[in-house]
């Protein structure tokens, strides 16, 4: 890839779009010689003056900086953009007419809108980078290269059926993360995705509230915030949230009566591996702070429905909470 500091990918896949971001950022480090600032816009959050003043970038404490938008409205065709939209783009056009030093601007979208006016002029002086669902070849090699990366392996049936599902890449990979605990000591095959795959929403969130039960406050931040890229919903995660607290308490409840995790998988027809995960992670917690993690996610989803405070912000003061209250 040559050097440059605009960049235009597009595609619907958005994993391989945060990778190709990751890449890019990681060129510019190795280029500096030092880590840049990173930044990301939301576009539905920002207006075009704000937009203006954080694209002005005056180098105070870093010496370079990468500024991401991704999947902005503006960009997508005429009936779509919003009323907005023309403020937007005259906004980037002034930014690239200023011929910007110390910064490399990336800019994301589903779709190469070619009748869009900003995209005709990206066309021109970008990198424009697309980025597909990989063909077979190499989604064989990506799954195969994701579970070696967790010392397990699967036989061709499984890569098969993963190609063939339908699904995002980012489900994808929670789903070979959580099968990686799931399955131990032998090779996984076809059988033991067949259940995952109809469960979406819980395999979605799974590298989150994993993260969450072992109070990880960076890794459940992360995960939070890769879910806010994937468009998914800030209540999906408060569900689900809830739905494992409960579980988890369900096991905390049977293993304080005597019972030993297999008997618990029975009672409750959990997974073994599941009870395994629940049982470990309620031994960070006690009653009285599984309570009050019940009562934070009763009051935050009455906030998210009822008032008109961030949600997103709501949700990260809800993640702190449970990683660090003791």
């Amino acid at each position: 890839m040559k050097e440059s500091n605009l960049y235009f990918l597009w595609g619907k896949e958005h994993f391989l779009l945060d990778q190709q971001i990751k890449k890019i950022v990681e060129q510019v480090c190795e280029r500096m010689g030092e880590e840049p600032e990173v930044l990301h816009f939301d576009s539905d959050e920002i207006d075009p003056r704000e937009l203006r003043e954080q694209l002005e970038f005056s180098p105070l404490f870093t010496l370079y900086r990468v500024a991401v938008i991704k999947r902005p409205y503006w960009l997508g065709k005429g009936k779509k953009r919003g009323n907005k939209s023309e403020d937007f783009i005259k906004v980037i056009n002034d930014y690239l007419d200023s011929a910007p030093q110390g910064q490399t601007l990336i800019l994301t979208a589903d779709e190469l809108e070619k009748t869009n006016p900003l995209v005709k002029r990206l066309s021109k002086e970008a990198q424009i980078i697309e980025c597909k669902f990989p063909d077979a070849r190499y989604f064989g090699k990506w799954v195969a290269d994701e579970f070696a990366a967790r010392d397990r392996a699967c036989n061709a049936e499984v890569v098969k059926r993963l190609l063939n599902s339908g699904q995002d890449m980012y489900y994808l990979y929670n789903l070979i993360e959580k099968l990686c605990l799931q399955v131990e000591g032998r090779i996984i095959n076809e059988k033991d995705i067949e259940e995952e795959l109809s469960v979406r929403d819980e395999i979605k969130v799974f590298k989150l509230t994993d993260a969450l039960l072992r109070r990880n406050l960076t890794g459940s931040l992360q995960a939070f915030h890769q879910l806010l890229e994937q468009g998914e919903h800030p209540l999906l995660f408060l569900n689900m949230t809830a739905r494992q607290f409960a579980s988890m308490a369900k096991v905390k409840a049977y293993q304080e009566q005597g019972h030993n995790n297999k008997k618990i998988a029975e009672i409750t027809s959990m997974r073994d591996f599941m009870v395994k995960r629940f049982a470990e992670s309620g031994s960070h917690f006690s009653w009285e702070e599984i309570q009050g993690c019940f009562e934070l996610c009763l009051d935050i989803d009455f906030k998210i429905k009822n008032t008109s405070q961030d949600s997103v912000f709501l949700l990260e003061t809800l993640i702190i909470e449970i990683c660090t209250r003791k």
